[in-house]
């Protein structure tokens, strides 16, 4: 029995730390690395970079295509969001030095989601309200996180697969809507990036890293 217990504590602490670096570097994938990649600097978007790009696609403005340009911070939200809910529960057993680190990650992350221009009336605006809303909402579950630590981890677990699974599945298919209006903008090839897939490992990577910290619990139990 303590050489099963063992394993399991083993298990519970890959997977903890597969999460945790999973969540960062979907933060750091939606955020800051472009998703959309070519030489020239100017020609390389990021997620919020594209979120703002394709609502000027000519289609988009005329209505010929119908998306959902937010689809495209999908990643960054659930980052943002899931960080500060997931590092406290006691039952991940965090170092506290990498709590902390990963609650002040939340800061740049919710700062990346707002709109490109802080103004007060900018951000209260019907278009935008929502990417203020949910960066406000992630700064306070950073400041509240403790409050968290009792969650329940099967909850936590669906919320990750569930979230996760569409964050990759959402933008995936709106960029198959806009790629050929961004293709003939660019007048070449454009698929996504080395940002995009940095994004989907660690989305990929936090679905994992749940299911497998759930499994190593119930047999830390057993």
């Amino acid at each position: 029995m303590a050489r099963i217990r063992i394993r399991g504590l083993n298990k519970s602490g890959l997977a903890n730390r597969l999460l945790a670096l999973a969540l960062f570097l979907t933060g750091v994938g939606g955020a800051f690395l472009p998703w959309i990649w070519r030489p020239p600097v100017a020609l390389q978007l990021t997620a919020p970079g594209l979120a703002e790009f394709v609502k000027f696609l000519p289609e988009v403005r005329y209505g010929q295509v119908q998306i959902q340009r937010l689809f495209f911070l999908l990643p960054l939200f659930f980052a943002m969001l899931a960080l500060p809910v997931t590092l406290e529960i006691r039952t991940l057993a965090l170092p506290r030095w990498l709590c902390w680190a990963l609650r002040l990650a939340v800061a740049p992350f919710a700062l990346a989601a707002l709109p490109p221009v802080w103004t007060p009336t900018i951000l209260i605006a019907p278009e935008f309200r929502l990417q203020t809303g949910l960066a406000l909402t992630a700064g306070a579950l950073a400041l509240l996180a403790p409050l968290l630590k009792n969650l329940p981890l099967k909850i936590v677990t669906i919320g990750l697969v569930g979230g996760g699974l569409a964050a990759v599945i959402l933008p995936l298919w709106h960029f198959s809507l806009v790629q050929p209006g961004i293709v003939e903008a660019y007048h070449q090839p454009v698929l996504f990036g080395w940002g995009w897939w940095v994004t989907a490992g660690g989305l990929i990577g936090s679905s994992i890293g749940g299911v497998w910290l759930g499994r190593a619990e119930r047999q830390d139990r057993g």
